[in-house]
């Protein structure tokens, strides 16, 4: 079924209720832009430790420090606003965050990816990336330092995954605007996952 009528406007201002020990506070906010977005990523440093025997353990580093330094540029002003510790900043910006593949299916010579958003569920119809696509995504996306002690530090750069996403997006359905590039890096991972699978069996000569 078509969707008509946007369920996500980034323009909109939002009020979350943040549930705490204390009760229940409002927390009244405008959606991040595409560069906040991009700045808050870029300071969350993914640390995975090897532990042997293949197991790993993944720590986000500055993670409470960008939530809640993007959690003071995005607030709206009010008198009396309730105080919000790094912790429930971090809460408040994963609710503002929230896209989750709900199904990703193949249309000809394109994948059409369905997320389940802040507000709704969106769709976005993406050409199906080439080679040379896939490799520059990857190498832009993620960057890996080796570091002492069986660690290593991964830093995101949503850029790639934004301009890989403006090249290939044919239509995005339930947005009163652009999608912001938080949906658009989810998309574009879902569609390069789906192309990486494959959807056709092995051996059918009619595929």
């Amino acid at each position: 079924m078509e969707q008509t009528i946007p369920v996500f406007d980034a323009a909109r201002p939002i009020a979350l209720q943040l549930r705490t020990s204390n009760g229940v506070k409002t927390i009244r906010v405008r959606f991040p832009s595409d560069e906040e977005w991009t700045e808050r990523q870029r300071r969350r440093k993914v640390i995975i430790k090897q532990l042997g025997r293949g197991v790993s353990e993944t720590i986000i580093a500055n993670g409470e420090e960008a939530d809640g330094a993007l959690l003071a540029k995005i607030r709206t002003p009010e008198e009396n606003a309730p105080e919000v510790d790094p912790f429930e900043a971090s809460r408040i910006i994963e609710q503002l965050s929230q896209a989750e593949v709900d199904d990703v299916v193949q249309a000809g010579d394109a994948f059409r990816v369905t997320l389940r958003v802040l507000g709704g569920t969106v769709t976005h119809v993406l050409k199906m990336a080439s080679a040379k696509d896939v490799t520059e995504y990857r190498r832009g996306f993620a960057r890996v330092l080796d570091l002492p002690y069986n660690r290593q530090e991964l830093t995101i750069n949503l850029a790639a995954a934004g301009a890989l996403y403006k090249k290939l997006i044919t239509t995005a359905e339930g947005y009163a605007g652009d999608a912001p590039i938080m949906h658009q890096a989810v998309a574009v991972k879902a569609a390069i996952d789906a192309l990486d699978a494959g959807f056709q069996e092995p051996g059918d000569p009619n595929s």
